[in-house]
């Protein structure tokens, strides 16, 4: 930049914003060598060398100055300027913010913050020459009365042996004169403090203490401080030995006399992201993940995959999606910790980490688009949660989630409320249990009130989705359809009873019954189809029905008798409202109402109703007649006479072939024995002529043998 002109009054201003732009490029550059040139005018014929920036203001010809700023390749890095109000103040270095914090004030003691730069030229005085002009922060540390507090320091990430250059720290007092100081006395357990240099044996410093000697007498043996010895101050550098996050000083006077102390602070850190003891300058990998820097950064010193402000060489998890880059990368980390293999870590003088199986190769582009899986956010989100189903049984229920960068997935079940959980296998009843939809088949009340979950899996790393409940509900079993019949002289009786299958007996029946409780009377309710409803609200509506008949004995209207035939045989004919068998022998049953090829002989007509109404039963003859007899006296056919008569009243008169009246029998007769007037009569063929009561007349021709 060319400026006209600069009042002497506004250098320092000038120089000051220089400075924070120095830190922020050096920042920037993330400690690399880089170089910018800028010209502008200033009058006045100062020299400034800034040590550490390298800020050198060059006049030429009393108008010209040549401003360059080298931003050198360094290993650590001071604490640069420093912003905030109150006691809330904040600085950084090697990409680490430094932030203080007061408490624990007593009896009026407090700490008031302002900034400032560390001025002491005298040599030796602190551990680096760069320390001095540099921006610190400028803690007044009011004792009160006989008070004391603690003031603190908090890294946003884990330091290692920071250095604390300390200035201005006590002074003295009158009339002495003598010195006093605050003592300042580490809190933190675990850290300690060791002496690196001072501007003089008064710069007292233990393993938990830092002061200025106090009631020394000010006079020619004491170590002044930057060329004055009526100040009496002391500074230099201390290093905590140590990995601290937040340490803590307490502090207090420290000499006779003394109201307050106002110290300047600046923090040096060694730019060690690893903490392996390996400059970030010269370390290849310095998050020690396995990658290396140059395939972490790829060419873009200012790679900030997540941007959470970590360049990705310098961040353990560069996508933020909760898996480490060494395990994306596909490199070990049994101990998740972030580093490559197992912790404690060995490097070599490079940097990278020795004796592991595995790093330092590609990494891992699983699904090969180009882009690293741990530059790419590859966490597994569930979009669609499943949710609480409720089914009917015997229905089939799914379960359903739908994830985003989903790997592997496990259905499991709880059937005692979530305490324990059972990776399900696909079966008969499961289907898809490793699969975004879980089915299940035929699902039985059993299975009411299980629950399911998804487990999935992420960077060895197992989530789950949200827990859902399956509720199921009984269908409502009206049982199978059914048919009741009912005699005229039947008692009532419920429905229900002829419906098969168990049904629910919470219906109801339509049409109305007479009893208007599902008992069906006979007497009062008619005939027809019943229906039987059930409703349990979720599954629905089922129905049965009963078809109600009614029945009766039968009335036999006929028997219609074929008989003297060489097909005898007997028809039954019947009406009523019933559903018939008949029979010739009362125990025989056919649902035929004919009977054939009956031998002559007297029957009991029998007519059941299949519903139990009960019998009708009547008796029928069916005649027939001997073609032949013997009438020899042996005991066997040794009379002639109609067959099948037990209730027929007859007359039979019996004619040789010329027509001759022979004989005349009856139903009382036993029959004709072959005899005319007392002789027998020849062997031959002789006719008979039947007439019954009825007036049945049947005629026909026998055989007399002998």
């Amino acid at each position: 930049m060319k400026l006209s002109t600069i009042e002497n009054s506004n250098v320092w201003s000038l120089f000051r914003k220089i400075i924070n732009l120095a830190y922020g490029l050096k920042r920037l550059m993330l400690r690399k060598c880089y170089f910018y040139y800028i010209f502008f005018s200033i009058t006045g014929d100062e020299k400034i060398n800034v040590c550490f920036l390298n800020l050198i203001f060059f006049k030429k010809n009393g108008v010209f100055l040549f401003f360059l700023l080298s931003v050198p390749l360094l290993s650590q890095e001071l604490s640069g300027p420093w912003t905030g109000t109150g006691t809330s103040w904040i600085a950084s270095a090697c990409d680490i913010d430094i932030s203080t914090s007061v408490s624990n004030l007593q009896n009026g003691a407090s700490v008031s913050f302002s900034t400032g730069f560390i001025e002491c030229n005298m040599a030796n005085t602190y551990s680096s020459n760069l320390i001095l002009n540099q921006p610190a922060i400028a803690p007044f540390l009011d004792f009160g009365t006989n008070g004391k507090g603690v003031l603190s320091f908090t890294f946003s990430k884990a330091v290692k042996n920071p250095i604390l250059h300390i200035d201005r720290l006590g002074g003295g007092y009158f009339p002495g004169p003598r010195s006093n100081s605050a003592l300042i006395t580490l809190i933190t357990p675990g850290l300690s403090l060791t002496k690196l240099s001072g501007n003089g044996p008064h710069f007292a410093i233990t393993p938990t203490t830092i002061t200025r000697t106090p009631d020394e007498l000010f006079g020619t043996t004491t170590t002044p401080e930057c060329g004055l010895p009526t100040v009496g101050g002391s500074a230099g550098s201390v290093r905590v030995e140590g990995i601290v996050t937040t340490i803590s000083f307490e502090y207090e006077l420290n000499g006779a006399v003394g109201n307050a102390d106002a110290i300047e602070v600046i923090w040096e850190l060694v730019c060690d992201f690893d903490l392996d003891d390996v400059p970030d300058s010269t370390d290849l990998d310095d998050d020690n993940d396995g990658i290396l820097d140059t395939i972490e950064l790829n060419g873009n010193p200012l790679l900030d995959t997540d941007g959470d402000g970590f360049i990705d060489s310098m961040d353990l998890d560069s996508d933020d999606d909760g898996c480490s880059d060494v395990v994306e990368a596909g490199f070990t980390d049994p101990d998740m910790n972030g580093s490559l293999g197992l912790l404690p870590d060995t490097v070599n003088s490079e940097g990278l980490i020795i004796d592991e199986p595995d790093g330092y190769t590609t990494p891992a582009d699983i699904n090969s688009n180009g882009i690293f899986d741990f530059q790419e956010n590859n966490l597994p989100v569930i979009l669609i949660q499943p949710e609480d189903l409720a089914v009917c049984e015997g229905e089939n229920a799914i379960f359903s989630v739908s994830i985003q960068n989903l790997n592997t997935i496990q259905w499991q079940l709880s059937t005692d409320s979530g305490i324990t959980w059972l990776d399900i296998s696909d079966s008969g009843i499961y289907q898809g249990v490793q699969t975004e939809n879980l089915e299940i088949l035929n699902v039985s009340t059993v299975f009411n009130s299980y629950m399911f979950r998804a487990k999935y899996f992420f960077c060895d790393e197992v989530l789950f989705s949200e827990t859902v409940t399956l509720s199921v509900f009984e269908k409502p079993n009206a049982g199978i359809d059914g048919t009741a019949i009912f005699c005229p002289n039947d008692t009532p009786e419920n429905l229900l009873n002829f419906l098969e299958g168990n049904p629910d007996p919470t219906g109801v029946w339509t049409p109305f019954l007479s009893q208007g409780n599902g008992v069906f009377d006979p007497q009062f309710d008619a005939e027809g189809t019943y229906t039987y409803t059930l409703d349990n609200g979720y599954c629905g509506l089922i129905q049965s029905t009963v078809l109600v008949q009614f029945s009766n004995i039968a009335v036999i209207t006929d028997i219609i008798v074929t008989d003297f035939s060489t097909n005898n045989s007997i028809n039954v004919q019947v009406q009523g409202l019933g559903d018939y068998e008949f029979s010739i022998d009362g125990l025989n049953y056919q649902d035929d109402n004919l009977f054939n090829n009956l031998p002559g002989g007297t029957y009991t007509v029998s007519v059941r109703d299949k519903n139990g109404c009960g019998i009708e039963t009547r008796k029928v003859d069916v005649l027939n007649y001997p073609k032949f007899f013997t009438p020899n006296n042996d005991g066997f056919n040794d009379y002639w006479n109609i067959k099948g008569f037990s209730d027929t009243i007859f007359t039979v008169y019996i004619f040789d072939r010329y027509g001759k009246l022979l004989k005349t029998i009856n139903d009382n007769n036993k029959g004709w024995d072959g005899k005319y007037n007392n002789l027998d009569m020849q062997a031959s063929d002789y006719w008979f002529r039947y007439i019954d009561s009825e007036g049945r007349l049947v005629s026909g021709h026998f055989s007399l043998r002998r």
